[in-house]
């Protein structure tokens, strides 16, 4: 029943936002084309067309060493500008938004070409809007003339448009500008913009949460082309309020009018889920965890928290009486939005403890949300949007983020950091909460690069944070040691010559963040000091937290610095108390699996437990929007934007062995 209905096709070419879009294409624009008055000679061609090859393959950084080498041997050049543009591209790509903003806006100087102008004033728009400066990106915008573009790209300008409206929470606006656009669409080019114009809406509509302004949306005649996607999320606002007999009437409606609407299998489908909603087994909890396959063991040891808060092996325990009824999350999204269906429609589970797998969790929140059932994720990312059924009861990356770049910059009072990450999902969302937490805390990212995860050398990307890769810059240093070759009769590079070879390393930064398992820090962090970089801090997170990450680390553990949530060997209060049940339950010695699960159990036993019978999934979800200074074993927990957040604890090595930093 997800609200959106675009293709899986329209998906990939999007994206999940329209930034991530922008970054992988910008307006198509013809290679090679002269952007002002002459004619380029064949050695600017070539050189341009290496450009163009190499930032068309994603390959930044010869791309960027090429435009140098353009810009500063072809001043004059009718190229110029298109290698200003591609320059602007790069670096929006590598997101260092003044440099890009200031390319872009060096291309518009150089040229007066009109049709060229309009696609270096969108990627300039696009820099403007993703460096939060709105205003200026709506201005820019506005200088663009849509005639000039073809079709495909000014559906790219539709897209950034809405973005603009949704950056400044204009969601009405938005609307009626995409209720416009599809009266006025002409049928050439009905199919593409139909789908851009349906994939915006449904996107647009996620951001309305008032009643009101969905009711005066409906009553709008002008919007009437656009009543059904508007009746839906109506209706879906209101079921997920418990609204049902206002959510089935809407949805009624809808049928009734929109007889040909994309919407029409999905409202008819949860029209069944209301009149199966009424039932509810208040006293069955759903856990969602991976039980088969590799990853079954880390869904027994959340499981077993799970069990021990909830007193399953001990009857005269208050609240005794909940049942747990587990389904196998698989690892796919796919599988766990099965598996919810059937905790939510099947068994009828009051709430549900999981997932804990990072893939897909933004897929299954959305349909807890749909759902209206109340889900705590054990999951180490969080959704991108706030919900608010769901709950997320693990340690995000945001969170350790957050946390270890305060401890860096307040604590150890360190200023300027590197960042270096694994090139997936979770380690460019770590990298990113990282850069603006410390950013935001008067920090500063002064080196950025990423490696592949089947990686095993690392010494490019290390020499490309330390001045030892990009050596244009640095010819008159490479000149002098050529001298200090000729002056000393040396003709032969060998380990004791080196010095007379090799460039120094440039390393401008104390720390350097790494958001990585310990089998590859075992590899990295010797790899800094091979490349002659010493002194560094190194940072990172909770995946650090093991015995495992204390001897591959060396003697370089005792600069490094991570976070977790859970730390026994400074037990007290309640984590003291959990220590001790789990060991005498199970006979083993928990980690932070166990205490975050068993944390996020208590927390519902809590909320299920205060008042009398007769409770349901909306006033659930109210009392556990209200948590505040629980005390779990994680320490005291409080419910904030979508998060059950805590204190962390911050860990070192010590003798080759983790400990807290305030020991």
């Amino acid at each position: 029943m997800s609200f959106s209905n675009s293709s899986n096709q329209l998906k990939r070419l999007l994206g999940r936002t329209l930034i991530t879009f922008i970054l992988v294409a910008g307006l198509s624009y013809p290679p090679g084309v002269p952007a002002r008055a002459g004619e380029p000679n064949a050695n600017e061609q070539r050189e341009f067309k290496v450009i163009e090859s190499a930032f068309a393959s994603s390959d930044l950084e010869t791309a960027q060493s090429h435009v140098t080498t353009f810009l500063r041997t072809y001043i004059q050049s009718s190229l110029t500008p298109s290698v200003e543009n591609i320059r602007g591209l790069i670096f929006l790509k590598q997101k260092r938004i003044p440099q890009a903003i200031q390319a872009f806006s060096r291309a518009l100087e150089l040229s007066s070409h009109q049709s060229f102008r309009q696609y270096v004033l969108y990627n300039l728009a696009t820099a403007q809007l993703e460096g939060r400066a709105i205003e200026e990106a709506d201005e820019t915008l506005r200088e663009i003339h849509p005639e000039l573009l073809d079709q495909p790209n000014r559906l790219k300008l539709i897209t950034l448009q809405v973005s603009i409206y949704e950056r400044r929470n204009q969601f009405l606006e938005a609307v009626h500008y995409l209720s416009n656009l599809t009266r006025s669409r002409t049928e050439p080019e009905n199919k593409e913009q139909t789908q851009l114009l349906s994939h915006l809406f449904n996107q647009v509509m996620q951001n309305i949460s008032s009643f009101a302004a969905l009711e005066k949306l409906l009553e709008d005649p002008e919007n009437q082309v656009l009543g059904d996607g508007i009746l839906f999320r109506l209706a879906n606002l209101e079921a997920t309020q418990d609204r049902l007999a206002s959510a089935s009437a809407h949805l009624q409606k809808l049928i009734d009018v929109y007889p040909a609407s994309t919407h029409l299998t999905q409202a008819r489908e949860m029209q069944n889920q209301i009149q199966q909603a009424s039932t509810l087994d208040r006293s069955a909890i759903g856990v969602l965890l991976p039980f088969k396959g590799k990853l079954a063991k880390f869904g027994t040891k959340s499981l077993q928290g799970i069990e021990l808060a909830l007193g399953i092996f001990e009857s005269d325990r208050p609240n005794s009486d909940l049942r747990l009824i587990l389904e196998d999350a698989g690892e796919e999204p796919e599988s766990a939005i099965q598996a919810l269906n059937r905790l939510v429609l099947k068994h009828h589970v009051i709430a549900v403890i999981g997932p804990m797998l990072s893939k897909g969790v933004d897929l299954v929140a959305q349909r807890a949300q749909e759902l209206g059932v109340p889900l705590l994720s054990l999951s180490r990312r969080a959704n991108q949007a706030t919900q608010d059924y769901v709950f997320h009861a693990g340690v995000t990356q945001q969170m350790q983020s957050y946390e270890i770049a305060r401890y860096a910059i307040q604590d150890l009072g360190l200023k300027k950091i590197a960042i270096l990450y694994p090139n997936d999902k979770l380690g460019s969302e770590s990298s990113q909460a990282f850069w603006d937490a410390t950013q935001m805390l008067g920090g500063e990212i002064v080196g950025f690069e990423s490696y592949y995860t089947s990686e095993t050398d690392f010494r490019l990307p290390i020499d490309k944070l330390s001045g030892l890769f990009y050596t244009e810059a640095r010819q008159s240093e490479l000149d002098q040691l050529a001298k200090d070759r000729l002056t000393n009769h040396i003709t032969k590079r060998t380990r004791k010559t080196e010095q007379f070879f090799a460039l120094k390393p440039i390393v401008d930064y104390q720390a350097v963040f790494i958001p990585d398992e310990a089998k590859k820090l075992g590899q990295i962090m010797p790899t800094f000091s091979y490349r002659d970089v010493e002194g560094l801090k190194f940072l990172g997170t909770s995946e650090w937290n093991s015995a495992d990450f204390a001897s591959r680390s060396q003697n370089y553990g005792e600069n490094s610095f991570f976070v977790d949530a859970f730390f026994p060997d400074t037990a007290t209060g309640s984590t003291k108390v959990f220590l001790e049940d789990y060991r005498a339950t199970f006979s083993q010695e928990p980690g932070s699996l166990e205490a975050i699960a068993y944390d996020a159990a208590r927390i519902l036993q809590s909320a299920l437990s205060r008042g009398s019978g007769g409770l349901s999934r909306l006033e659930l979800k109210d009392r556990l929007l209200k948590i505040q200074d629980f005390p779990g074993a994680t320490g005291k927990i409080t419910y904030k934007n979508g998060q059950l957040s805590r204190s962390l604890k911050v860990l070192t090595v010590k003798g080759g062995q983790v400990k807290d930093t305030r020991l």
